[in-house]
């Protein structure tokens, strides 16, 4: 397809997308109300340096990834400063609704539900929302990940998750978002400085996935399921990592915990946490471990609670 580069998309703009992408983004780009079917690696592709690009009513049925920020061969990179996505509807995405990368910084993502679909590639490790590298200072508010699903080999991690953060980002806010069915972490969050804001996660193999320290208003794990391969199942999987000199410090005002089967409130992988909570709700069968240690994995002292602990 053409090239199609435009600061302004103007009304209703129809296109099927033949599996290629369709706008190149520019620095102070506005591209609204845009329906798209069958998009390739990015309806909108950042592939240069940008500023204060906006996204907003967008919806699309069926493809591949609907933001993509890689660089153009020639560069080394495309940070993208002032992001602002609002408004987006897509289903059925083979890999992610967007993956943001480089330096990008000081966006803000909001009013997006997207869904994915059950991929089998060997590569395409699907994600609802995925940031990298050093990207920073990002607020994610009011979006919802369902259904990011990769499929392996019984003996294989089945990976796929709603929201991904890796090691290098930093500063990050969900609020009110949510994660559903995804075949390994709803939020699988490795960025520092990570904020969690009255967000919810359900039927995902591991419902909270954190590997640094994080702050939490309120929290809501909602029967997770095992949905294929090795990978654990749980309601928090704590990726601590042997050797710290300081427990990893996970703080939650008010968490909200609900499952018929006895899968782990907290997995506690390989090294010290320190868990902190405040009131709760834990409704979950008798004799669910409140702690399972995975490889090392410890709390020293307990699980603290504010009020009276539950009774498991």
């Amino acid at each position: 397809m053409a090239d199609m580069s435009s600061r302004r998309a103007r009304g209703a703009v129809q296109i099927a997308a033949q599996d290629e992408p369709v706008y190149f983004a520019q620095s102070g780009g506005v591209y609204r109300a845009v329906r798209a079917s069958n998009v390739g690696n990015g309806l909108f592709v950042i592939r240069e340096p940008v500023r204060d690009v906006q996204i907003a009513d967008v919806s699309v049925a069926g493809g591949y990834r609907v933001i993509e920020n890689t660089a153009a061969p020639h560069l080394v990179g495309a940070d993208c400063v002032g992001l602002r996505v609002h408004g987006a509807k897509a289903s059925d995405l083979e890999r992610s609704f967007a993956r943001i990368r480089y330096d990008s910084h000081d966006g803000v993502i909001e009013d997006v539900s997207a869904s994915g679909m059950l991929t089998t590639g060997s590569k395409d490790l699907p994600v609802g929302i995925a940031f990298a590298d050093t990207a920073h200072d990002f607020r994610v508010e009011r979006c919802f990940m369902r259904g990011f699903q990769w499929k392996r080999g019984d003996r294989q991690y089945w990976n796929g998750d709603g929201f991904s953060t890796e090691r290098g980002n930093a500063r990050f806010l969900f609020r009110q978002c949510a994660a559903w069915d995804n075949s390994d972490g709803g939020f699988d969050l490795k960025s520092t400085e990570t904020v969690l804001d009255n967000c919810v996660s359900g039927r995902n193999a591991r419902n909270f996935r954190l590997w640094s320290s994080i702050r939490a208003t309120r929290l809501t794990s909602l029967y997770p399921v095992k949905i294929g391969g090795t990978g654990d199942t749980s309601h928090f999987s704590i990726m601590a990592a042997q050797g710290l000199v300081e427990p990893l410090v996970i703080t939650i005002e008010h968490l909200t915990v609900k499952s018929d089967r006895g899968w782990p409130i907290f997995d506690v992988h390989d090294g010290p946490a320190k868990i902190t909570i405040g009131s709760h709700d834990i409704q979950v069968p008798p004799g669910t471990p409140l702690v399972r240690s995975r490889g090392g994995g410890s709390v020293p002292g307990g699980v603290s609670f504010a009020g009276t602990p539950p009774k498991l």
